[in-house]
């Protein structure tokens, strides 16, 4: 089934194209390379925060399949087709591409969907029943845990939103699934953050990168895995590589549990 892209789609920026321009891609238009101009000259760093960010979503797969046992995962807002979100380790079997934006949608559909045991849909997370329900996420096995991705997308969306998709997974997921979530923060660079957040705005995309504390918040119904909290995506797992006067990242890195749903 084709999804119809609605009127105007090309005309106005919308985020998985300037991210896909920022990391030097060619799947953008005009309208997203002259808004990515204006973000660039707000903040330097970008194209180096998207690298960084993106490289995170293989590290993160090995550490699921190799340290969890998770063979089975669900990127929630994958984004465009990219070298970093192609990559699958040979033990994950099944794997659900998510996203809401139906351009995105119909790439993923033919660039990431090709492998035996891989799938796209599209859903947003404002309708949280309905994605779970959907078909490829509704014959995942129930009975083994689940990994999801969440890279990259809450700082898209609004509190309510967030807290709601966070607590209707956190009761979804088997035992032992772990949830990755990747999170713009306010922590570094909050004179660029906030530059970026109004020329986002202007362009009628609400944009809300958060503080660690404000990210621990949104999950304080979930289990940390990691004992040291929040790390920049970064230092997760290799801070040795990291000079210690500059981290492009600008993003937190969380491995989470649904630990104890009776709470």
């Amino acid at each position: 089934m084709t999804s119809r892209l609605p009127d105007g789609y090309f005309r106005s920026p919308t985020v998985a194209r300037v991210q896909d321009h920022l990391d030097g891609g060619t799947d953008n238009y005009t309208s997203d390379r002259d808004f990515t101009h204006d973000l660039f000259a707000a903040a330097p760093w970008l194209p180096a925060s998207v690298r960084v960010n993106r490289a995170h979503g293989p590290r993160v797969l090995n550490c699921l399949t190799r340290e969890y046992n998770i063979d089975q995962v669900i990127d929630l807002g994958c984004g465009l087709p990219h070298d970093d979100n192609r990559y699958l380790p040979d033990e994950v079997r099944r794997m659900v591409y998510v996203d809401s934006d139906p351009g995105v949608e119909a790439h993923a559909r033919m660039a990431l969907a090709e492998r035996h045991g891989t799938a796209s849909l599209r859903a947003d997370l404002e309708d949280m029943p309905a994605l779970l329900a959907a078909g490829p996420i509704a014959r995942l096995d129930h009975g083994r845990p689940i990994g999801v991705l969440l890279h990259d997308v809450l700082p898209w969306i609004s509190d309510e939103t967030a807290h709601t998709a966070l607590a209707a997974l956190r009761s979804w997921l088997p035992p032992g699934s772990v949830l990755s979530v990747t999170h713009a923060t306010t922590d570094t660079a909050p004179k660029a953050m906030a530059s970026l957040t109004r020329l986002y705005a202007k362009a009628g995309i609400g944009f809300r990168p958060r503080s660690g504390q404000q990210i621990r918040d949104l999950l304080r119904s979930w289990t940390p895995l990691e004992a040291d909290g929040p790390v920049t995506t970064a230092s997760w797992r290799h801070p040795s590589r990291l000079h210690p006067h500059w981290d492009p990242s600008h993003a937190y890195a969380i491995l989470a549990s649904p630990g104890d749903r009776t709470s």
